[in-house]
């Protein structure tokens, strides 16, 4: 060898995905309340005042939150009668969260 050492090489299917919706994943993951609301509907299914009464904070606040992960197709919801019931429609961002929480000693 010539002394220098080579960068690591990604695998094969890195380079083979959607920037643009990487990063509207990636945005939509950076509020540690989204991350909470994501970690919640992981383990059930939760109408917006459940939310509102586990977190804390306000109906309005929740819902923007919400609105942001919906667009990012993280979240699913089902309107029944006056409220809206949640669900985590992108299980695999719960692998991506448990790295984040790893990178930073």
């Amino acid at each position: 060898m010539n002394g220098m050492t080579q960068a690591p090489t990604a695998p094969a299917s890195f380079d083979s995905f959607d920037v643009d919706s990487a990063a509207t994943v990636i945005s939509a993951l950076d509020s540690p309340l989204r991350i909470n609301i994501i970690q919640r509907l992981a383990a059930r299914d939760h109408y917006v005042h459940e939310l509102v009464a586990a977190t804390g904070k306000s109906q309005p606040l929740i819902s923007q939150h919400l609105r942001v992960l919906k667009r990012a197709n993280i979240v699913d919801s089902e309107r029944l009668g006056r409220e809206v019931r949640y669900t985590l429609a992108a299980p695999k961002v719960l692998p991506l969260l448990a790295d984040a929480s790893l990178a930073t000693p």
